[in-house]
């Protein structure tokens, strides 16, 4: 049976964020991740709390878009209610340390949650999320490097091939 995809809904109270992420946090929700933070931040958000919850994994892609998102700056991240297996996923690239921790009583309860319409990524953009993010997590922790070089020289060339061919589709179209 497959695992169920991502849903992301936001609460907002003032300068903080409520983010409740649920079900598979991977590659392929990054970029609408991605997204959302940069709407936030732009909107004027400076915490994001991210309930966790619900979520059954996240992959690797997804832990080093979380990375990137902090090292943008602007937004603080704490996150809430993590599995243990998250916890020692993000712990092992090196992601745990920049992020705060809340306990089950300390979490803000914002007035109205409002859940996100996820856009769907193409291809491409999953792509480059996802090649961006484990460049993060090489960035972040030198043992990281041995972990995905090969990750990171796989996704460089899917990428490159692939814009290659859309660059020749557009040429000749």
């Amino acid at each position: 049976m497959p695992l169920p995809g991502c849903s992301i809904s936001v609460g907002l109270d003032g300068q903080q964020a409520l983010v409740r992420l649920e079900g598979r946090l991977a590659a392929e929700s990054a970029p609408a991740f991605e997204r959302l933070i940069v709407r936030l931040k732009a909107s004027g958000v400076r915490c994001a709390v991210l309930d966790l919850s619900g979520a059954l994994l996240m992959d690797s892609g997804f832990s080093g878009t979380l990375s990137r998102m902090i090292g943008a700056g602007g937004v603080a991240f704490a996150l809430y209610g993590t599995p243990q297996r998250i916890l020692d996923g993000l712990d092992d690239h090196g992601v745990l340390e920049q992020v705060g921790l809340l306990e089950s009583d300390t979490v803000p309860g914002p007035p109205t949650s409002t859940s996100i319409d996820l856009e769907p990524a193409n291809r491409s953009e999953v792509l480059r999320c996802c090649l961006d993010a484990h460049r993060a997590l090489m960035a972040l922790k030198p043992e990281n490097v041995a972990k995905f070089e090969t990750v990171e020289g796989f996704l460089s060339r899917e990428l490159e091939k692939l814009e290659s061919t859309q660059s020749t589709d557009r040429v000749s179209g």
